[in-house]
């Protein structure tokens, strides 16, 4: 089961007719989309919509009596279909979903969490499959930290313990985050 982090900070729609707002005293990330877009964005690839968007946003409101922010209740219907669906590859889409949603949102723990179990998960499947080992393949783009694993060999039961991927300490920058590791298990013979 995929527990999601209730968010740590608050992410606003930009909205194009309200008037500027005062400069905030903390530094802010300034949002570069629209985060409901980007919600209806994600759930289309599973072919999910507004109307289920809304659907959970009032669900959420009742049990919760606040309403959400529509990317936390994209989550959650994510989540929710990674629990219901049997399908190995859709669970794996589902997942990478959720990472990159939260990428875009800031939210760096809950996208390492997300991380780990696609890692994980590729992990079992490639023993499941018969593959004693895993090489860690790394992006064009990988940050120092993430190079230093590029090539490196693993039985996939230390893998699973220790977990070299997603690398905690890396550096790459996607979205409005930093650290989202694009390293990648590959199986070898």
């Amino acid at each position: 089961m995929v527990k999601v982090l209730k968010p740590k900070g608050q992410v606003k729609k930009e909205n194009a007719k309200s008037k500027p707002a005062k400069a905030p005293e903390k530094a802010k990330v300034p949002v570069r989309f629209d985060l409901r877009e980007e919600s209806l964005r994600t759930l289309s690839q599973f072919y999910l919509g507004e109307m289920d968007l809304k659907m959970r946003v009032r669900q959420m409101t009742v049990a919760s009596g606040k309403e959400p922010e529509e990317w936390v209740a994209t989550l959650e219907i994510l989540k929710d279909n990674i629990i219901k669906t049997e399908h190995p590859d859709l669970k794996l889409k589902m997942y990478q979903g959720m990472a990159d949603l939260l990428a875009k949102v800031g939210q760096k723990e809950d996208l390492f969490i997300i991380q780990q179990i696609i890692a994980r998960y590729n992990l079992k499947s490639f023993k499941d499959i018969g593959f004693e080992r895993v090489e860690i393949e790394v992006s064009k783009d990988a940050c120092p930290v993430c190079r230093k694993n590029a090539g490196k060999k693993f039985r996939i039961d230390e893998a699973m313990e220790t977990m070299p991927i997603p690398c905690r300490e890396c550096s790459t920058e996607v979205d409005a985050v930093k650290g989202y590791c694009k390293c990648r298990y590959f199986a070898v013979f």
